[in-house]
């Protein structure tokens, strides 16, 4: 990260207000957005967010109480494979 004293950089009041109660401010050039200033504060928070789905052993108990495979479902798809045939060699040939 790049760090600019704020000697160097002319911000707008209104803008230093706004980052002050915790608003993003974003910075257009030509009407398109060309960056964002946040609050120091308010960066943390944004780059940690912390952790994401379930626990491992909650996954595990949830998986546990599926119901299990069905023994004769091998024996379908080897049916099924038999009247449809073999797999081409190349699904996806160029034309």
């Amino acid at each position: 990260m790049t760090t600019v004293r704020a000697q160097d950089v002319r911000i707008p009041r209104h803008a230093r207000e706004a980052v002050a109660h915790h608003e993003e401010v974003v910075v257009v050039n030509r009407e398109r957005p060309a960056y964002v200033i946040l609050h120091p504060d308010d960066h943390a928070r944004a780059s940690n967010p912390g952790q994401r789905g379930r626990p491992l052993r909650e996954a595990l108990a949830m998986l546990g109480q599926t119901a299990p495979p069905d023994p004769a479902f091998a024996e379908d798809m080897r049916a099924v494979l038999d009247f449809v045939g073999p797999a081409p060699s190349d699904p996806w040939p160029r034309s």
